[in-house]
């Protein structure tokens, strides 16, 4: 019995969504979801289809973020936490595709606004610019790319969230 009630007690607190520390407050309205793109795309390409998870993690001290894009083609994982030497949100996102960015997130009136540098790329976005605000219930952002010096146009996407949808991170 005293086995039975403590993996009981393990399964629910490793199932409970932590409170956020302070600092982390701003990504709220985002984590706790799974979002899905319904309109946009965040590299210009058609048919772009984008899976995130948002979820708290390590006691509210951290977000991480999976993604896959078309069905797991592409894919990428976030940690996102806040850091006493800079006093900002900052994360690393690691993806399937060899590369890694390290970014700062700046929270806004209503969002968030996101500054990453891309790392290990042989080509394409030194680095990217994007915002990211709930309205209506939907995610809405746009993204610049750095690419040879020259700032893309913006893109546009909205997610709406998908309690069923899974990243396909593998």
């Amino acid at each position: 019995m005293r086995i039975l009630i403590t993996a009981l007690a393990l399964f629910f607190s490793t199932h409970v969504s932590a409170e956020p520390i302070e600092q982390l407050a701003p990504l709220a309205p985002f984590t706790g979801k799974t979002w899905r793109t319904v309109d946009g795309s965040v590299d210009g390409s058609e048919n772009f289809s984008d899976i995130s998870k948002w979820e708290w993690i390590l006691h509210g001290r951290v977000v991480r973020i999976t993604h896959s894009v078309g069905g797991g083609s592409y894919a990428g994982e976030s940690l996102i936490h806040w850091d006493d030497v800079q006093g900002k949100i900052i994360y690393r996102y690691v993806t399937t595709a060899g590369f890694y960015t390290d970014g700062i997130i700046t929270p806004v009136e209503g969002g968030i606004d996101v500054h990453e540098f891309v790392r290990g790329s042989k080509g394409g976005p030194t680095e990217t610019l994007s915002g990211y605000r709930i309205e209506n219930g939907q995610m809405h952002g746009w993204s610049k790319l750095l690419t040879d010096g020259v700032w893309s146009e913006a893109n546009t996407f909205i997610y709406e969230e998908a309690p069923d949808a899974v990243p396909n991170i593998n």
